[in-house]
């Protein structure tokens, strides 16, 4: 019954992955690429578009790339979707002013706001849905700071087995109590994403160890 389960999903996932399939009018090369719907996390779908548009924003850990989809990005995708809709439910979605902040900076990090605008048109992409992923992305942040970072709490006692014996310069102890908090945030956090990935319902598509092909790479200006 499980496998039955499993082969149904990734059914439904291929069968979504067909509707996505999108010609851009007055794109470089009348290019056409298939938007494969590659998870499902709770009824909301994880698409090839959302691994390329966060490489290109470098949002939720990702990084400007052309290369092919890996079932890692896809699991931290899912994390990421996991962790936003636990952020909405606490309204930890920012002020407007935190979210115009938040554009501005993703789109220096895309080569600045002229060539993410040209991007997009060129793509025939949505603002407003490019935008929704920057501010989930400022959700998915605010979230692991408040709920696992700002809890953690390192003693002279910690740093002083961190260091080691001797006399060491502020800035090693700075670095290793930063070193500190940042593995205990991260411990803490795959904790609880073990516990959500449990409690929700995920349906992935099969990802071959070569990837999937990314629908489109990040602006001109990143390659």
């Amino acid at each position: 019954m499980a496998n039955l389960f499993r082969n149904r999903a990734r059914l439904l996932i291929a069968a979504t992955a067909l509707v996505f399939t999108l010609s851009i009018p007055g794109a470089r090369g009348a290019e056409r690429f298939l938007d494969a719907a590659l998870a499902d996390v709770n009824g909301r779908f994880i698409a090839a578009s959302d691994v390329a548009i966060a490489r290109a924003l470098s949002l939720f850990g990702d990084q400007p790339s052309t290369g092919p989809i890996l079932r890692s990005e896809v699991e931290r995708l899912e994390n990421a979707w996991l962790i936003d809709e636990e952020a909405r439910q606490l309204r930890m979605g920012g002020t407007s002013q935190e979210v115009e902040t938040a554009w501005q900076e993703a789109a220096t990090r895309a080569g600045g706001l002229p060539a993410l605008e040209q991007w997009m048109r060129e793509l025939a992409l949505d603002p407003t849905a490019v935008r929704t992923l920057v501010r989930s992305d400022l959700r998915w942040r605010r979230y692991i700071d408040i709920r696992f970072r700002a809890l953690v709490f390192v003693t002279d006692e910690d740093i002083d087995k961190a260091v080691g014996p001797g006399t060491h310069s502020p800035e090693a102890r700075q670095a290793a109590a930063d070193r500190l908090r940042q593995d205990d945030a991260d411990r803490d956090l795959a904790q609880w994403l073990g516990e959500a990935r449990q409690r929700s319902t995920i349906r992935s598509a099969e990802i071959p160890a070569s990837g999937v092909p990314l629908p489109f790479g990040p602006p001109r200006a990143l390659y």
